[in-house]
C-alpha cells in the first residue's frame, strides 16, 4: 500500500514539474547604449520629475543605429546622492524584436559615487513575453549628452509558445457570454 502512495506522489510531482517547464524559455544577452540628451529627450512634469524618451542604440558613436527607446519617468528620490528612481519601458523599433518591450525599474545615479548600477527587468511583451532579469549599466561619456553602456541579461518566453486567449476558459470550463 505504501508503494502505491509513493508512486502516486512521484507521478504528481513529475506532472507538476513538467507543467512548470512547459513554456520554452530563451535568453537575451546583449549590450546597447542609452543616449541621454536632456534638452531633446526629456521634459519636466514637476519639480524633480521628468518624462523620458531616451534613444537606445547599437553603438556609442554618432553613426550608431537606434534599436529602441527608453520611455518612462525618472524622479529625484535622494537629492543628497543624487539618486533618480527610474521606471521605463524599452520599446524595440527594429529587427526581430520590433514592437516588443521590456519593463525596467531601478535607481540611476550617485550610488557610492560610482557611475555604475543595475536595474530590474520585471516583464515584457511581444517576443519578450514574461521577461525577467537585470540590466547592468555604466556611464561611459558625460557632457552636454550622456552615454550609458547597458548590458541586458533577460530570460523570456517567446510569444508563439503562449496559449491563445480563450483557451484557458475551455480548460477551466468557465461560462461564456452568449
Amino acid at each position: 500500500m505504501a508503494s502505491y502512495y509513493s508512486i502516486a506522489v512521484l507521478s504528481m510531482l513529475d506532472f507538476f514539474v513538467s507543467v512548470g517547464h512547459a513554456l520554452d524559455e530563451k535568453k537575451l544577452q546583449t549590450t546597447l547604449y542609452i543616449k541621454q540628451r536632456p534638452a531633446q529627450d526629456q521634459r519636466a512634469v514637476g519639480t524633480d520629475t521628468f518624462v523620458i524618451n531616451w534613444l537606445i542604440q547599437d553603438g556609442p558613436g554618432a553613426a550608431a543605429n537606434t534599436i529602441c527607446r527608453a520611455e518612462g519617468l525618472t524622479v529625484l528620490a535622494n537629492p543628497a546622492k543624487p539618486l533618480w528612481a527610474t521606471v521605463m519601458d524599452l520599446v524595440f523599433e527594429g529587427g526581430r524584436l520590433t514592437g516588443s518591450t521590456i519593463k525596467v525599474m531601478g535607481l540611476l545615479g550617485g550610488m557610492n559615487d560610482a557611475p555604475v548600477g543595475q536595474w530590474s527587468v520585471m516583464g515584457g511583451t511581444g517576443e519578450l513575453t514574461m521577461a525577467r532579469g537585470i540590466i547592468n549599466y555604466r556611464l561611459i561619456q558625460e557632457g552636454a549628452t550622456r552615454t550609458f553602456e547597458i548590458c541586458i541579461y533577460v530570460y523570456y518566453t517567446p510569444k508563439e509558445t503562449i496559449p491563445a486567449c480563450g483557451g484557458i476558459a475551455s480548460i477551466l470550463e468557465l461560462p461564456t457570454n452568449k
